[in-house]
């Protein structure tokens, strides 16, 4: 299937709730790596996650490939419903079973999913297919070696394959820790001992999602394998991900962002972003609202100029369009998101970005003075403005 870079091999959810909507909509599993809110029409979903391969993550030909295959799977299966995301994630030898999810409508009235019955039987067999295809694949992880096929992972009922993130800034923290990247299958905030997440994880199998026993028992494999990894390092992340067929990197990079003046969320001096991090270090020393950013030897630097290149000044509900600097190695970052190889993209990601962040706050609050097709307006001016 490819080697995805430093984003995780994609997978798409579907459910009631995401982004305070009644209806069902999809969205991207791994927000890190996808960062998008959720959208009814799936293909809005699988077009951003296949950009995001080429503009952001540094994956393969082979990935991108099999991500136009699973842009096209998805719109094989009936639209709006949950089929449509297991198609796309069978591609990738991911096993789920969101067909069985009731589509409910924007007036939150349950409709009866025609896809239910075929679709789930025919994902289950795309599913076995795609892991036949890609049992050969290996992992370029350094941590990571095995890419295990949907069929012999088993099947986690009504969550999704787990998965644990690394890094600095979950749940407000100034070191790294650990956390689930599905926070709806896996509901639990950050911990500095991953032991604390996998057995989180591993019991959510067996108390909510209806796994069964093949998926049980991978969980238990994960969590050994976790615990040989070194000690509250990306490492250990790597290891759990890799006996799911999940490539992941996070030994290899930390990212740390610090800014120096106060705890101002907008940097107005200049402020570093350090990349580096290995499994060989036995210390990662993480400083943040300082002067200084430091990682153990770190094999990247770069100082980002504080100019913010993004120009667009409105703000329906005082929500703008977040900075983008120029990292100066030939990158652009979004403040509070993304890295991308091009100016041009970055820019469209922040109006990505204040976008999705208008639309919840049009959501969620019916008496605010704008909506979401004002929100919707303002991107397209945002979108203009980055041309320019």
């Amino acid at each position: 299937i490819g080697d995805f870079g430093s984003c995780t091999v994609p997978q798409i959810q579907f459910g009631v709730g995401f982004d305070n909507r009644k209806e069902t909509s999809f969205e991207p599993v791994d927000q890190t790596s996808y960062p998008h809110g959720s959208a009814q029409n799936i293909d809005i979903i699988t077009q951003f996650m296949c950009d995001q391969l080429v503009n952001a993550c540094g994956a393969d030909a082979t990935a991108k490939a099999t991500c136009a295959s699973g842009q096209s799977a998805a719109d094989t299966a009936t639209a709006k419903t949950g089929a449509q995301a297991d198609k796309f994630n069978a591609v990738f030898g991911i096993q789920t079973n969101f067909a069985a999810v009731p589509a409910v409508s924007d007036q939150g009235v349950t409709l009866a999913s025609s896809a239910a019955a075929t679709d789930a039987a025919s994902t289950t067999a795309a599913a076995t297919d795609a892991a036949t295809a890609t049992a050969a694949a290996s992992s370029s992880a350094t941590a990571a070696t095995s890419t295990a096929a949907a069929s012999d992972i088993g099947n986690f009922g009504s969550c999704s394959v787990p998965q644990i993130q690394f890094g600095v800034g979950f749940d407000g923290r100034r070191e790294t820790s650990f956390e689930p990247v599905d926070q709806t299958s896996f509901n639990h905030g950050s911990a500095d001992n991953i032991a604390v997440i996998t057995d989180f994880i591993c019991n959510t199998l067996t108390n909510s999602c209806g796994a069964d026993a093949t998926a049980k028992a991978t969980c238990a494999t994960a969590q050994t394998a976790a615990a040989a990894g070194l000690a509250q390092t990306g490492d250990q992340a790597d290891k759990f991900n890799a006996v799911f067929g999940i490539n992941t990197q996070f030994a290899q990079m930390i990212v740390t962002v610090t800014i120096s003046q106060n705890n101002s969320p907008l940097p107005t001096n200049a402020f570093t972003v350090t990349i580096g991090g290995s499994a060989s270090h036995s210390a990662i020393t993480t400083s943040a609202i300082s002067s200084t950013s430091t990682t153990a030897t770190p094999t990247t630097s770069s100082s980002i100029s504080s100019s913010n290149l993004q120009t667009f000044t409105n703000a329906l509900g005082n929500i703008p369009a977040p900075p983008v600097f120029d990292t100066g190695n030939g990158e652009f970052i979004v403040q509070g998101d993304s890295t991308f190889n091009n100016k041009q993209n970055a820019l469209d990601r922040s109006c990505d970005v204040q976008h999705n962040d208008c639309g919840n706050a049009a959501n969620a609050d019916h008496d605010a003075s704008f909506t979401v097709n004002d929100c919707d307006s303002q991107e397209a001016q945002c979108k203009t403005n980055a041309q320019t």
